[in-house]
């Protein structure tokens, strides 16, 4: 009766794209995934917490909630443009993502596009290319100052400032909206509603992480 043995196949040293320390087949995702790009000491750092919440009727979810270890990376991959860590947010989670999202288009929250040609990129789009699924870019923003510059008096006044183009192209499909950070909900909002407007099929959003309600932050 044959036997047979599980070996390693060869592969190239992998480092950590956060720390830079070779990354280790100690279990077995990372035996099995060459395209991990996190140690396993980084990857308990982000502390995953996949909370659902809604807007309105629509249906959202956040990886993260918005904590210092997040912010701090998200801050030195879109302001310091290290574009190396594009992947690093959802590798770990691809297979339950591109799953639970399966068949939808993706359109992007739209960032400054001074910002996006000095970085080189649009952080936003980088993020979730990985989800393998089309992304349409057809929002976009008419002003230059950034949101998180504002009050939040003036970010919830962002009727004038995100508008859509050839949205048609969305009737009947089912599209997910996605963005980095999800604070006041104002962009997010404003995002559905131009989406709405091409009678999809369905709409989700997701953002890599969301600021803890301060209701629920008064109570902890």
């Amino acid at each position: 009766m044959p036997s047979f043995v599980l070996t390693k196949s060869k592969r190239t040293t992998r480092h950590c794209k956060i720390c830079f320390k070779e990354i280790k087949d100690y279990s077995l995702f990372n035996f099995f995934n060459n395209d991990n790009e996190l140690c396993e000491n980084c990857f308990h750092e982000f502390k995953a917490k996949f909370i659902n919440f809604k807007i309105g009727t629509i249906e959202g979810l956040s990886i993260y909630n918005y904590d210092d270890f997040i912010r701090k990376l998200l801050y030195t991959f879109k302001g310091c443009y290290d574009i190396e860590l594009k992947n690093v947010f959802l590798c770990r989670y691809l297979p339950y993502l591109k799953m639970k999202y399966r068949g939808y288009v993706v359109v992007p929250a739209p960032s400054s596009k001074i910002d996006d040609e000095k970085r080189g990129f649009n952080h936003v789009k980088e993020i979730y290319k990985s989800l393998g699924l089309p992304i349409l870019d057809i929002l976009e923003k008419n002003t230059v100052d950034k949101q998180s510059s504002k009050s939040k008096k003036k970010r919830l006044n962002i009727e004038k400032i995100i508008e859509g183009e050839n949205i048609e192209i969305l009737n009947g499909k089912k599209v997910l909206i996605v963005d980095d950070i999800y604070t006041t909900g104002a962009t997010i909002f404003k995002c559905i509603e131009i989406v709405k407007e091409a009678r999809p099929k369905v709409i989700k959003v997701l953002v890599v992480a969301k600021t803890i309600d301060m209701i629920k932050r008064r109570k902890t």
